[in-house]
């Protein structure tokens, strides 16, 4: 009897870390946890990103832009006096394992146009792998800012732009 307790709760715990591996991502920002569903990253606002590896082969993953997603949460960039008050934010990215990324919000506005901050949540072939997903952060350009499997974006603001006038 011991010995299927102690079965039983070994399972439990596996299926536990498992689960929790695939957890989607936390976006806390604004006094609130929002969970970002994978599915939220597809369909009509998707957009193909194309990673080529060392080797020459490419990879088609689908996902949005990275602002965009900050943007549906609450971020306001609408004004230039939101503008001003966003400058000295910045947004922290990581992973399951503890690697932690980070980007400015004024890069991350600055490439609006051509985006380079990428959350993909499937390849053209379906899901990500386990160990990437449910959701991936790319970077192109820059690899080292290339995070799998996110568990958690924060969006922290480093200093207050106030006017002068109510200092």
């Amino acid at each position: 009897m011991r010995r299927l307790s102690l079965v039983t709760a070994a399972l439990l715990l596996a299926a536990a870390v498992l689960s929790a591996q695939s957890s989607p991502p936390v976006l806390r920002a604004f006094g609130a946890d929002h969970t970002i569903a994978p599915d939220s990253l597809l369909g009509k606002n998707a957009r193909d990103v194309r990673l080529e590896d060392t080797s020459g082969n490419v990879t088609i993953y689908h996902g949005v832009p990275l602002l965009e997603v900050l943007e549906k949460n609450g971020l306001d960039l609408k004004t230039m006096a939101s503008e001003r008050q966003t400058a000295a934010d910045i947004v922290l990215a990581s992973a399951r394992d503890g690697y932690t990324v980070v980007f400015s919000i004024g890069e991350l506005r600055l490439e609006r146009a051509n985006p380079k901050v990428f959350l993909v949540a499937e390849t053209a072939s379906g899901p990500l792998p386990q160990n990437e997903g449910p959701v991936r952060l790319i970077v192109y350009g820059d690899k080292a800012r290339s995070a799998y499997g996110l568990a958690r974006i924060e969006l922290k603001a480093l200093a207050e732009n106030t006017p002068a006038s109510k200092k």
